[in-house]
């Protein structure tokens, strides 16, 4: 036997293709007319030449009346069906007589399906078709009853016949060669195949070429017949069709695509995904010609039309495989398509074969797995997905990949689901997936569980919808209510229905529930009981103006124990957090703070943990540590947003917007409390709206842009949020939006409303909103210079000894209700502390405020020094109306340059040098810088020199205008 492989040009060499057009003229025609690539191969049609050569050879040998076999072996989309077609196609006319059959999947058991094609061809002469036709009649009388082959013994039958029909095709071969060719032999019905095999004995002698087309990975079960006919007859070749090399792939992309979009890139990705198998190959190329980019959805059309074409095991196999989602054990692909093991094991290898499967017998791409799975009726593959799911459990798979199955068939079927679907619940969160935990809760809803673990799984349900889905998480509460009065939640569960009441404002709801604590507390049992006294402590400072809940809290601490240990450690935190807030424990505050940010993470299963987080975070921002809650919040919203946690993530964001506006950014801040807005909706924030609604609007009004802060005021807020701990910060910015629109007596109202929120908190230094200076300046636009001085004299007596950006905001204040002569002094103190706290927008305001004093005092010189520094500082905070306060042209003609010029100076300067010069044009002297940048005085006035000469400036006051 000779084996003629793909690439294999050995056999025949140097013999005559007789029968092939081989004329130059003719070819160059083909090409121009038929498409055809340079050499004269179709441009589909690659890697397949040396086959469609040493077919040639093997029909010029059969001419000379050496008679051959050759069976042409591919797998599925293999191109093997194509290949044949080309070859007879390339036939000279008359050069050969040709007679063609297919088998096919729905015909293989009918007896003498492709004998009769073969024979019933108009290529045959009506004499020898007369005499083949009785003889097939007579072969059908004697073998066939009711379309079926009678019993055994039939083969002995029919030898008789097919001698007969033999020669009838010698006879023919010996005028003109005679080409029998069958497609899809694997799938001949058993006498057609005895035909084929009676017939190879006279090939030795005839000429006659039988071509075959033949999948032995389709072979089920395994036939000898063909397999020995290839073994044992000199004259029969296996010619191997294999998937394309990546050459291969290069050759036919740059075919059908061009050389510059067949990228090298492109087409190892084509390679990657479709195995090289051609059909897959050209169903991704068409993709990409149609979408400019490589879709690997061609792939699964490829395979799911390649499956279709094939025996029904096999897309039982192939829908199995993708519900258990890729490379999965033989016994349980067999077990869930419910199709032997045996023949699962040929499916599996036959799509190896093909390129469709990987080695390890996984899919190539996930998009094939999706396409089985989108093309089977949606019960059919709900019922897949239970099955798989029951199989992998019944293995001791991780309930999460069980999960997995119970979620994609939608409907969990069986109730003992539930207990997998929690567990799974607590896998998911404990890799970060707080998605796939909400999915597998919400599922488990719909197991008709009993009461008790109906309330777990609510109570958990709701945990995870507070992160996730905030404006959703408010539907569980009344539910949770009564689950608690059936006793039916834990410790942890009860202390954050009080953080959901206290979240959704429902004030009623959560004062019953805090009084029914106390009282099983007063009767020693109940869950919850335990944490009565720092659960009532957190609520009454969550709402300091709420009277309810403030004589709850005195009540219960007079009556109730310390808090027992908590297993929670999240929530001892928070309440310890807010206690120091509230109370005016600066030191103790800012270090506590510092201990757990050491070693805070997100934690998914604890509502208290975002909550601990964001006090602490709030202890440095009130601190004016403003780095570091930057640095935290970037952290910790990058965190959140990776779980699609989003209610956490506006909840950084929103902080993070608050420290840029107290830095004075107050473009950034707006844009980053607008995103915090449009990232939850209004009603997901809860009481909390008030606090990012706050920032926008203070962002929005210093910054000039009062018909954004206008629409920004007029959004409704909870009815409660205004006794909230956040309700201060609104007040306070919606005094100032009224403030600059005009309206003094409404924005004194606001402002002298945030004062009650400090009357409930303890002395000193507790305001989170400089409320008295902010109501001074209503005064002062009322032309009350008394009732302004009372109050920041209030502000003075409060403030904690050294400079503060609260004492400098008070000096500037005071400097306004003072004498004409000290206000440069009070002013410049001002100006040194606001500068020192970081508040670049205060600080213009207080700059602008000097300069003014200096002209009123008739220092010109520096009044315009001031002022230049003033509008540059105004300019880069984004507030152009304290631009136009200024009211001097900020481009001083002295220090007027080329921007050529400008620019050149500008970009030699180095990092330490355009750090040093920021510095200094903020008004830093050389010693305040040596402090910051740790080097000496002596070194910074180098560095200034050096930055003067660049940007070719006299004086540290024309800085700001080149930075």
């Amino acid at each position: 036997m000779s084996l003629l492989e793909c690439h294999d040009s050995t056999v025949g060499a140097g013999r005559s293709a007789i029968g092939f057009r081989r004329d130059q003229e003719d070819r160059e025609n083909r090409e121009n007319e038929g498409g055809r690539a340079p050499g004269g191969a179709l441009p589909d049609l690659v890697e397949r030449d040396d086959i469609l050569a040493g077919l040639g050879r093997l029909l010029a040998d059969a001419t000379r009346g050496k008679g051959q076999l050759a069976v042409v072996d591919g797998p599925l989309g293999s191109g093997k069906s194509r290949l044949v077609h080309e070859f007879l196609e390339s036939l000279e006319p008359g050069g050969a007589r040709v007679l063609r059959a297919t088998a096919s999947l729905r015909e293989h058991l009918l007896p003498f399906g492709v004998v009769t094609q073969l024979f019933h061809g108009m290529t045959i002469p009506p004499p020898s078709r007369d005499r083949v036709r009785a003889l097939l009649s007579s072969a059908v009388e004697h073998t066939v009853i009711d379309g079926r082959l009678a019993g055994g013994g039939w083969e002995t039958q029919v030898v008789d016949v097919f001698q007969k029909l033999a020669m009838e095709l010698a006879q023919l071969a010996e005028t003109t060669p005679l080409v029998i060719c069958v497609d899809n032999a694997h799938y001949l019905d058993p006498p057609s195949l005895h035909f084929l095999a009676g017939l190879v004995p006279w090939l030795h002698s005839a000429r006659i070429l039988v071509l075959l087309t033949d999948d032995h990975t389709l072979r089920w079960p395994r036939s000898p017949l063909l397999a020995g006919l290839l073994s044992q007859s000199p004259n029969a070749h296996r010619i191997a069709v294999r998937p394309l090399s990546r050459g291969g792939v290069d050759a036919l992309a740059v075919r059908l695509l061009g050389p510059h979009t067949a990228s090298p890139r492109l087409t190892a990705e084509l390679h990657r995904i479709s195995g090289g198998n051609p059909l897959a190959v050209q169903a991704l190329i068409i993709d990409q010609q149609a979408g400019g980019a490589c879709y690997p959805e061609g792939y699964g059309r490829a395979l799911l039309e390649l499956v279709a074409h094939s025996r029904p095991s096999m897309l039982s196999v192939v829908r199995a495989l993708a519900v258990l989602g890729g490379a999965a054990p033989v016994a349980d692909v067999a077990r869930l398509a419910r199709v032997d093991a045996t023949v699962t094991g040929w499916a599996l290898h036959a799509l190896v074969s093909a390129g469709l499967l990987t080695e390890g017998q996984a899919f190539r791409h996930p998009v094939a797995a999706t396409a089985v799975l989108d093309d089977m009726p949606a019960d059919r593959r709900a019922a897949l997905h239970r099955a798989a799911a029951e199989l992998l459990h019944e293995a001791g798979a991780p309930a999460l990949t069980v999960a997995g199955q119970l979620l994609s068939a939608g409907d969990p079927g069986a109730d003992r689901a539930t207990e997998v679907l929690i567990t799974a619940s607590d896998e998911a969160l404990a890799t970060g997936d707080v998605s796939t935990a909400l999915s597998c809760l919400d599922l488990a809803q719909h197991t008709r569980p009993d009461d008790p673990t109906a309330a777990r799984i609510r109570a958990r349900l709701s945990r995870l919808e507070w992160q996730l889905k905030p404006q959703v998480a408010v539907r569980h509460l009344r539910p949770q209510l009564r689950d608690f009065t059936a006793g039916h939640l834990d410790r942890r569960e009860v202390s954050e229905l009080v953080l959901g009441l206290a979240e959704a404002g429902a004030l009623d709801e959560l004062t019953a529930l805090l009084d029914a604590l106390r009282t099983r507390a007063h009767r020693g049992a109940g869950s919850g009981t335990e944490d009565i006294r720092p659960l009532t402590n957190w609520a009454a400072m969550a709402y300091p103006l709420h009277t309810g809940l403030r004589k709850l809290a005195h009540s219960v601490a007079a009556a109730a124990p310390e808090a027992a240990p908590c297993h929670d450690p999240w929530l001892p935190s928070a309440v310890a957090l807010a206690d120091d807030l509230t109370r005016g424990r600066e030191d103790q505050l800012t270090h506590r703070a510092e201990l757990l940010l050491r070693t805070f993470h997100l934690d998914h299963g604890s509502l208290w943990n975002a909550e601990s987080g964001a006090l602490a975070l709030r202890a440095l921002l009130y601190a004016g540590r403003l780095e570091e809650v930057l640095a935290w919040c970037e952290k910790l919203e990058t965190a959140a947003a990776a779980h699609q946690a989003v209610a956490w993530q506006g909840r950084f964001l929103a902080i993070r917007a608050e420290a840029h506006l107290r830095q004075g950014h107050l473009i950034s801040a707006h844009d980053l409390a607008a995103r915090a807005m449009a990232l939850v909706p209004p009603q997901g924030w809860g009481v909390g709206l008030a606090g990012v609604l706050g920032c926008a609007i203070l962002a929005a009004t210093r910054s000039g842009r009062l018909e954004q802060a206008e629409k920004y005021v007029a959004q409704p807020i909870p009815e409660q949020a205004l006794h909230s701990r956040h309700g201060a910060h609104y007040l306070h910015a919606r005094g100032h939006y009224r403030l600059a629109t005009h309206h003094p007596q409404a924005a004194l109202a606001d402002f002298l409303a945030c004062g009650r929120f400090a009357e409930t908190w303890q002395p000193p230094g507790a305001d989170v909103v400089p409320w008295r200076t902010s109501a001074a300046e209503a005064w002062l636009a009322q032309d009350d210079q008394d009732q302004a001085k009372r109050l920041v004299r209030e502000q003075m007596a409060r403030l904690l000894p050294g400079p503060s950006r609260a004492r400098g905001l008070s000096l500037r204040t005071l400097a306004a209700v003072s004498r004409v002569t000290r206000r440069p002094q009070l002013l410049t103190e001002a100006v040194d502390m606001l500068k020192d706290s970081g508040d670049d927008y205060e600080l213009a305001r207080a700059l602008i405020d000097l300069s003014t004093a200096f002209k009123d005092t008739g220092d010109q010189r520096n009044a315009r020094r001031v002022a230049h520094r003033a509008w540059h500082l105004a300019k880069q905070t984004g507030a152009e109306h304290l631009c136009r306060e200024a009211a001097l042209d900020p481009i001083d003609p002295e220090a007027a340059m080329s921007a050529d010029q400008r620019q050149d100076g500008l970009s030699a300067l180095t990092t330490q040098e355009r750090r040093i010069a920021l510095l200094a044009a903020k008004g830093y002297t050389n010693r305040e810088i040596a402090a910051k940048l740790y080097i000496t005085a002596s070194t910074v006035e180098q560095h200034l020199t050096r930055v003067f000469r660049k940007v070719n400036v006299k004086r540290r006051q024309d800085l700001p205008h080149f930075l």
